[in-house]
């Protein structure tokens, strides 16, 4: 391999072993492809939502949505959303760690989650099994109530379950797209480290080398390939 490489040699090089390079990287890439279709399990991921109240409201505010510490009509105001947030913050761990709850998470994985910081608590359920995600997450939002009061009480805060979860229709994964491309970028890394690899083991003499300036000595003949030359 010639020592004084510039890009048009490394370009040549890797012309050379072009269909090498075409060959591994197909070959890495369907490889991945396939694993991925066929030996991974597909996981799907059902959630449901609820929200964490630290206060109490009567059945005219619930109707109109307005509330105010004196338990007129008004809007919630912010101390009284902040705390809720801080309080939701607290049942993710409490969901968590709760025997009522974790008896629910049979088949399924488990996340509660805190969505940005507010009162709102994502439970997401993944299972092999779309309708077992869904289930799953519908009855943690189901008992996420009475865990609550159980904890802090009647009278403060509640629980409420805004959203139901459904069965997926398609896997969350594994992302098979995504995994072949890897499988191509991987594929043509190793096929051109392997070219260079082959380069720098021949040690033949390649058309273009100079060999004056490779062993800094004079050439005085060169066989002719009469083959080639026609």
């Amino acid at each position: 391999m010639p020592k004084d490489l510039t890009p048009q040699k490394i370009l040549y090089m890797l012309l050379r072993h072009l269909k090498l390079i075409f060959l591994i990287t197909a070959l890495v890439t369907l490889i991945v492809y396939g694993y991925s279709t066929f030996f991974i399990t597909p996981v799907y991921s059902a959630s449901s939502l609820i929200l964490i109240h630290n206060y109490n409201e009567d059945e005219t505010t619930r109707a109109t949505g307005y509330y105010d510490a004196n338990n007129q009509r008004g809007r919630v105001n912010v101390s009284e959303i902040q705390q809720s947030a801080t309080l939701a913050g607290s049942c993710v761990i409490l969901f968590n760690n709760m025997p009522e709850m974790t008896a629910l998470m049979s088949g399924a994985s488990v996340n509660f989650e805190q969505v940005d910081e507010s009162s709102f608590i994502r439970i997401n359920a993944s299972s092999s099994n779309p309708q077992v995600a869904a289930n799953v997450a519908n009855q943690l939002a189901d008992q996420a109530p009475k865990c609550f009061q159980d904890m802090y009480g009647k009278g403060n805060g509640k629980v409420d379950k805004i959203t139901n979860a459904t069965a997926p229709s398609s896997p969350s994964s594994p992302n098979i797209t995504q995994n072949t491309l890897y499988g191509l970028v991987v594929g043509l890394i190793i096929g051109i480290l392997l070219s260079f690899m082959l380069e720098i083991i021949d040690t033949t003499l390649k058309p273009g080398d100079d060999l004056s300036k490779m062993y800094n000595i004079p050439v005085f003949a060169e066989i002719v390939d009469f083959e080639k030359a026609g």
